[in-house]
C-alpha cells in the first residue's frame, strides 16, 4: 500500500509542476547558446507582450473614463435635435473605424503586387502569425473583446455588401460563410 500511495503522491507532484521555457528549450537537440538565445527571444517576446497588454488596459481605462466625459458631453450637444438626427449622427460616428479599417485591408491588398509573400496572401500570414503567437503569449479575449471583435466584423461585412450592391456586384459566399459563423457563435453563447 505504502508504494502505491508514494506512487499517487510522485505522479501529483508531476502533475502539479508546470512546465517551463527552459524545460522546453532544454531538450532540443541544439547547442546550449542557441538554446539561450531562443530563452532570451521568447521572454523577451513574452515581456513586450505583456507590457503591452498593460498599455492596453490603461488605455482602455482612459478611454472608459472619456466616454463618460463625452456622454455627458453629448447629452448637452444633443439637445434639441429629433431622434432621427441623433441616431444617423451615432450612425456615422460607429462605422468610421470600420471604414478605415477597410480602407486599409484594401490598400493593403491593392498595394502587394510584389512576389508572393506581398498583398492577400501576405496579409492572410501575417494574421495567421499574429493570431497564432496571441493565443499562445495571450490570456484568452475577454467577454467585451470578442464583442467588439464580432461587432467589427459583422459592420465591415454590411459595408462591404453595401460596396457590392452599389457596384453590382453577384454575392459573396465568404461573406454568406463568414455570418453565419458569427451568428452560430452568437447562439452558442
Amino acid at each position: 500500500m505504502s508504494n502505491g500511495k508514494k506512487d499517487t503522491e510522485k505522479a501529483a507532484e508531476a502533475e502539479k509542476k508546470e512546465v517551463t521555457l527552459e524545460d522546453i528549450i532544454g531538450e532540443l537537440p541544439i547547442a546550449d547558446e542557441h538554446k539561450q538565445a531562443l530563452t532570451n527571444l521568447f521572454t523577451n517576446m513574452a515581456t513586450q507582450v505583456v507590457e503591452g497588454n498593460q498599455t492596453l488596459v490603461a488605455m482602455e481605462a482612459r478611454m472608459n473614463e472619456l466616454s463618460t466625459k463625452a456622454n455627458e458631453a453629448t447629452a448637452k450637444m444633443y439637445e434639441g435635435l429629433s431622434a432621427d438626427q441623433k441616431y444617423n449622427i451615432e450612425m456615422a460616428k460607429a462605422a468610421a473605424p470600420a471604414a478605415a479599417a477597410q480602407q486599409q485591408l484594401i490598400s493593403a491588398v491593392i498595394g502587394g503586387r510584389g512576389g508572393g509573400d506581398s498583398g492577400l496572401g501576405g496579409l492572410v500570414k501575417s494574421a495567421e502569425a499574429l493570431t497564432s503567437l496571441r493565443n499562445y503569449l495571450l490570456p484568452p479575449a475577454t467577454a467585451t473583446q470578442v464583442a467588439m471583435e464580432k461587432a467589427q466584423i459583422s459592420q465591415m461585412i454590411a459595408q462591404t455588401r453595401l460596396m457590392n450592391k452599389l457596384t453590382g456586384k453577384a454575392a459573396d459566399k465568404f461573406l454568406d460563410g463568414l455570418e453565419k459563423e458569427l451568428s452560430a457563435e452568437s447562439e452558442e453563447e
